[in-house]
């Protein structure tokens, strides 16, 4: 009779034991998959001074991937934080986008590729407790929200067209227009992991081709092999991208309308290009921007008040702004 009693008991605290652990996994399965909110902020870092940078950050209720796209750090590549711009107002359902539209904004007063001192685009190889030039802090800032990021785009507009093969004196090997450039193909992680720029490279190139009639504006695939001794790009390792790939291990591409164009033009091909990103990393997004040329013409006179320095998103109400640094 002891011995019933005992497993009657045992049986019991197993059951109570099996109940308790069940609750508990349904308990934990609920608050992983409990949604976030969805958020939006903009930080104004150096404000009330001529190196003012503003940052949006827009997360969406689920989490994903973030991709950080910066423009403007060439100040005469107007197509590249006019394109921006538009990003910096959208709905984004999930994943997080960080947006800087106007990194170097004295270049883009200017209208200058250069800034303040020499290529912004030329700096980031630098230390970063290193304050030699004006726009350091401006690179630190980059490459602190690079930390942050999974994927990295920086927006340019180039002369001419890309080609891996000469055929004009426009459409050429050193010609950097409509072309989605990797600093390597594959790049090995220190955990074994690979990076496949190239196939994702390609990958965008061909989503963002097939939504542009006009084969001579289809974007190509530039692999500068920066880290090569053949490469003929070697400067590049002092770029952007080259330090979000080999410093911080990110997919990180340049994105290149070209200049051969009209401005709304060159801001449709790196729509189409972003778009084709977004969808390609898993974001969800609402209200992504139109690549039509003519809407974008309409968009331009609509917010038009000097030269190119226009466009500034009338971002609804109520937005919160933290202006720091």
């Amino acid at each position: 009779m002891a011995n019933h009693r005992r497993i009657f008991i045992l049986v019991c605290i197993t059951i109570v034991c099996l109940f308790i652990a069940i609750n508990s996994l349904t308990i934990k399965q609920n608050v992983s998959t409990k949604p976030q909110k969805s958020s939006f902020q903009l930080q104004k870092f150096f404000g009330g001074t001529n190196q003012e940078v503003s940052v949006y950050f827009i997360s969406g209720e689920e989490k994903g991937p973030t991709l950080l796209i910066i423009a403007g750090i060439h100040g005469d590549e107007s197509g590249g934080y006019l394109t921006a711009e538009r990003y910096a107002d959208i709905k984004v359902k999930k994943g997080t986008l960080i947006v800087v539209p106007r990194l170097n904004l004295p270049a883009i007063v200017k209208g200058k590729r250069q800034g303040l001192d020499g290529d912004m685009n030329r700096l980031f190889h630098l230390p970063e407790d290193t304050h030699s030039t004006p726009d350091t802090k401006v690179v630190n800032l980059a490459k602190s929200l690079i930390k942050r990021a999974d994927y990295v785009l920086n927006l340019h507009q180039g002369e001419g067209f890309y080609s891996p093969k000469w055929i004009s004196h426009k459409r050429n090997p050193s010609r950097w227009g409509q072309c989605n450039v990797i600093d390597a193909p594959i790049f090995d992680l220190p955990n074994g992991d690979k990076l496949e720029l190239a196939s994702f490279a390609k990958k965008i190139a061909s989503s963002s081709n097939s939504k542009i009639k006009d084969k001579k504006y289809h974007f190509q695939v530039n692999n500068t092999n920066t880290a090569s001794n053949k490469s003929i790009h070697k400067e590049q390792r002092r770029s952007l991208t080259y330090y979000a790939l080999y410093q911080q291990h990110k997919t990180s591409l340049a994105l290149e309308s070209t200049k051969n164009c009209t401005v709304p033009q060159a801001v449709g091909f790196l729509t189409i290009a972003i778009n084709s990103v977004i969808d390609a990393v898993g974001i969800q997004a609402e209200n992504l921007p139109s690549a039509d040329p003519v809407t974008i013409k309409k968009e331009f006179s609509d917010k038009k008040t000097q030269n190119v320095i226009f466009f500034r998103p009338s971002l609804p109400s109520p937005r919160r702004i933290i202006k720091t640094m």
